[in-house]
């Protein structure tokens, strides 16, 4: 029980970190994001995002999910360490040989003439992401986050933030981003060096590659596919809308993918180890999902609809008028907020609980979905079009996962749904006054500020005020206090003082 309490604990203390370490850098990304904005062009930013695609798509191979495999297995040896290190090593190398020979297929794709030499120029780096990938899963199942924000933060901040700006201001435009991932992953592998030494042995083991590779192969399919699904509406725009379109939709998309990641790598990096750990109590599991669903709704869908009434001043503070375009695709991108945090949900559980080849199944469903529905949007409704078929592709995914997964745990899917009503029906009130709002104009910048801060705001605390929302589920106020229980004492003593639990 002792080991169990110590555990919790942990993560929660790591949670924590995570959330103030992802705080900073989603700060730090967007004054980033802004001051490049306005020095560079949207069709700079499109070049990089097309780069950036393929080289995301080889980072699959160079891991085959061995990293995700040392985490997950029950547990490992100081071979199962040292093979995955040369094993990964190996994979990185081959995989930037083949990057390096379809550099000129890549740029004839998406009629780029120009694209060659900073594909190439990338295929030198998969060693090194590789080995980097390594070393955080080992850091991720020993609970050391403070280790992995640190290293994320200061390497964003050398490579994007001083490398990346420093080089736009003079004058190199595409390059600048481009040098700005180098500097990333020379920081990133140092300091991950420094945190955890890495091991290299001959590959001779069967029985532990075979251990890796079984989960490790199983993952990558389902990677592949989730590949092409999140992938396909950045191939969509780039190769129909052509580069400049791509970084405008590509702007809107890290709006919505910013507030994304920053509560999925929290779910993820946390809470992902203590998952596998539970992988065989399923009345835990249950309620844990329960918990983070329900998380899910009361937090993002308010946080999505404050987002989607803001836009036009997002966009024009954080941007700048030359990426005003982006301001309709972001609006509907960010009403499947919470489903796609929600899908991040039921992927951890998938993966939590070993079912990494029913994961690659949904995974291409998702796929399809994805694929089929940008490319109608694309020509009927252009950048527009692409971001409704986002929506609905991220919508049926995250309900049909949901349906699945509740025959795997303990869970009535009546219940599942009647969580989402009751939301809906807390934050009615909010709907109603976003849409007439936005549907009737509200006139300048500064009164969407006044309505969301006078208006928006106070209708937020329906749902903490109203005792029948989920917030006070039986079931999720107990996980809640439990929770509050095993934080920090600075974390009990506010939760308290605002009346959050007991």
């Amino acid at each position: 029980m002792e080991g169990n309490s110590s555990k919790t604990k942990s993560s929660i203390i790591g949670l924590i970190w995570m959330f103030f370490g992802n705080s900073f850098n989603v700060f730090s990304q967007l004054l980033i994001l802004g001051i490049l904005a306005r020095l560079l062009t949207p069709e700079d930013f499109g070049v990089i995002g097309i780069i950036l695609i393929f080289v995301n798509f080889s980072n699959i191979f160079t891991q085959m999910g061995i990293g995700t495999a040392l985490v997950q297995l029950k547990t490992i040896t100081e071979q199962h360490i040292s093979q995955s290190y040369t094993l990964s090593i190996i994979l990185g190398i081959l995989i930037g040989v083949l990057f390096y020979f379809l550099a000129p297929y890549i740029g004839t794709f998406f009629n780029l003439t120009d694209l060659e030499g900073p594909i190439r120029f990338f295929s030198f780096l998969f060693p090194f992401k590789s080995f980097n990938g390594i070393s955080t899963s080992i850091l991720q199942r020993k609970l050391r986050f403070p280790a992995i924000v640190k290293t994320n933060t200061i390497s964003y901040l050398l490579g994007y933030g001083l490398t990346s700006i420093t080089l736009a201001f003079l004058g190199y435009g595409l390059w600048s981003l481009i040098y700005g991932q180098l500097a990333i992953l020379i920081v990133e592998t140092v300091m991950l060096w420094y945190y955890q030494k890495p091991s290299f042995s001959i590959i001779s083991n069967k029985s532990i590659l075979k251990e890796l590779m079984v989960f490790g192969s199983g993952y990558t399919l389902d990677t592949n596919f989730n590949f092409f699904a999140e992938n396909s509406d950045n191939i969509i725009v780039g190769k129909v809308l052509g580069a400049a379109s791509l970084g405008i939709y590509s702007r809107a998309f890290q709006f919505l993918a910013l507030p994304a990641s920053f509560f999925g790598k929290i779910y993820d990096k946390v809470l992902f180890p203590v998952l596998s750990n539970k992988q065989d109590d399923k009345a835990k599991l249950t309620s844990f999902y329960i918990f983070s669903i329900s998380f899910c709704l009361i937090i993002l869908f308010p946080i999505s609809i404050i987002l989607l009434f803001n836009a036009e001043l997002i966009v024009r503070v954080l941007l700048g008028d030359q990426w005003l375009d982006v301001i309709e695709p972001f609006q509907v991108l960010i009403i499947g907020f919470a489903f796609r945090f929600g899908t991040r949900i039921n992927k951890s559980f998938l993966k939590s609980l070993g079912l990494v080849y029913h994961g690659a199944l949904y995974q291409f469903i998702f796929a399809v979905l994805m694929i089929s529905s940008c490319l109608m949007g694309v020509y009927l409704f252009g950048l527009v079009g692409v971001a409704l078929g986002v929506l609905f592709a991220t919508v049926m995914n995250y309900l049909q996962v949901s349906f699945r997964i509740q025959k795997l745990l303990d869970f009535k899917y009546k219940y599942f749904l009647m969580l989402h009503a009751n939301a809906f029906i807390n934050f009615l009130p909010i709907v109603i006054v976003v849409t007439l709002t936005l549907f009737f104009g509200y006139g300048s910048i500064a009164n969407s500020i006044i309505i969301s801060i006078a208006v928006i705001l106070p209708l937020l605390l329906i749902p903490v005020k109203n005792k029948k929302s989920i917030f006070y589920d039986a079931h999720n106020s107990l996980m809640f206090n439990q929770f509050v229980n095993n934080s920090p004492g600075i974390v009990k003593r506010f939760a308290r003082k605002l009346n959050l639990v007991k």
